[in-house]
């Protein structure tokens, strides 16, 4: 428990959140104004305009945001790459600030608090399974969602930005979730999501905004607030790991591995994830600090009940290494361990059925682990929006070629700036993602 007064506790978890996101992300001055004036203009406007927020922009490529009941305010740079116009921004920043002012922590922290106590007070005969207890607890998260989106686009309504902008961002987080193999994975492999699915999310928004439009006239600044976002850093940093194609390379670290062909990766905070289309095969791979050898390491075994078996000792690139096999009701498992100093990098392959030519893939990507060269090491520029007004000339496929060391560019650019269709206007602004 956090008491939220105390200085030491905010400033620990001040320090824990910025860390688990890479860091806090240095905006240009004109970035972190426009920020701070959608902020205090929605805080403004919102139940409790007396409560003071600050406002960190975190080093993360994945768009999220979130209020603490203490004032802190967070905002990824990957979120402020997604929006597209001032009322975008407003909208979530008014949806964190609703979560604040309607007390969501506090109400969440005590339906915890019943739910550990309901099992005790249930007659002789009755049980409630861990399952259904998670369910009720996902079913109030989503809830609340909704009601903080609701109360968000009052909330920029009355501050005098467009109300239809929480409708349009949440949108393009649909087009990025259905771009990202591993998002659309997860949906069907889960249903227990604490977030109402995303077009309930903006079916609601729209019916929220028709009811809060007036005839007056309403901000949706597009063309400043791109102009604040030339140079912001797009995508992994590089520093914690980039992903190129089926390559991911790590400077800080000093290596690169590349995933077997029908992988997809994603970059998290917590390991390197990868994931087939069909969502029958996946991939984990992290580094801990470890002072076994690999082959200790495998036989201690990585998942709860899992053996692992048929461990063998090899070198990978002249670092010493293991592999070995194991599996469950449901998957079977490759591992493997590579020591490199006091680092250990582990890596887990998972399959519905591990034929001998799935293995064999498996195997071949595990042993594609290597250092860096010294090329590879200065190529690894950054990637970065670059703001672009169209010409009466220009069409997408123009712009598109634009953008350099991108997968799948035009998905990327459709998805960057708000677009369902490869159409744009002459005179409007547009981003575009290079390492130029």
């Amino acid at each position: 428990q956090c008491d939220w007064s105390s200085d030491v506790c905010s400033s620990d978890l001040r320090a824990s959140l910025i860390y688990m996101f890479g860091g806090e992300y240095q905006a240009r001055d004109s970035l972190r104004t426009e920020l701070r004036t959608i902020v205090d203009r929605a805080v403004s406007a919102s139940d409790d305009p007396s409560q003071k927020y600050r406002v960190t922009i975190l080093n993360s490529g994945s768009p999220n945001a979130f209020a603490l009941p203490n004032g802190e305010l967070y905002v990824t740079r990957g979120l402020l790459a997604l929006a597209n116009d001032t009322s975008e921004v407003a909208a979530v920043i008014a949806h964190e600030v609703a979560h604040v002012t309607a007390n969501h922590a506090l109400k969440r922290a005590e339906l915890e608090k019943f739910a550990q106590t309901l099992p005790q007070g249930l007659a002789p005969n009755e049980t409630i399974d861990s399952e259904t207890l998670q369910f009720l607890r996902a079913s109030f998260s989503r809830a609340q969602e909704l009601e903080a989106d609701e109360i968000g686009i009052k909330t920029i309504a009355k501050a005098g930005y467009d109300p239809y902008g929480a409708a349009r961002f949440l949108s393009s987080l649909s087009r990025l979730s259905n771009f990202q193999t591993l998002s659309q994975a997860g949906r069907r492999m889960t249903f227990l999501s604490s977030h109402p699915a995303t077009p309930q999310r903006i079916s609601a928004a729209l019916v929220a905004a028709r009811d809060v439009t007036r005839n007056e006239l309403v901000e949706a600044d597009r063309s400043h607030y791109l102009e604040t976002l030339e140079g912001l850093s797009y995508g992994d940093d590089p520093s914690g790991g980039i992903i190129r194609e089926r390559q991911f390379i790590h400077p800080r670290f000093d290596f690169s591995f590349t995933a077997p062909a029908f992988i997809k990766l994603e970059n998290t905070t917590e390991a390197l994830l990868g994931l087939d289309p069909n969502g029958t095969t996946a991939m984990r791979f992290d580094i801990i600090h470890s002072d076994q050898s690999p082959a200790v390491s495998l036989s201690k075994g990585w998942i709860e009940n899992v053996k692992i078996d048929q461990i063998e000792e090899t070198l990978i690139t002249g670092l010493n290494s293991a592999t070995g096999v194991g599996a469950n009701s449901e998957w079977s498992f490759r591992f493997a361990a590579i020591q490199k100093g006091s680092d250990l990098f582990r890596i887990i392959f998972a399959t519905k059925a591990l034929t001998p030519e799935l293995d064999r893939q498996f195997l071949e990507s595990i042993k594609s682990f290597r250092s860096l060269r010294a090329e590879e090491r200065e190529a690894l520029q950054p990637l970065h929006l670059k703001i672009v007004t169209a010409s009466e000339s220009d069409t997408v496929e123009k712009l598109i070629a634009q953008m350099h060391s991108v997968d799948r560019p035009l998905d990327r650019f459709l998805i960057v700036n708000g677009l369902d269709r490869p159409k744009i206007k002459s005179g409007m602004g547009y981003k575009l993602i290079t390492a130029d």
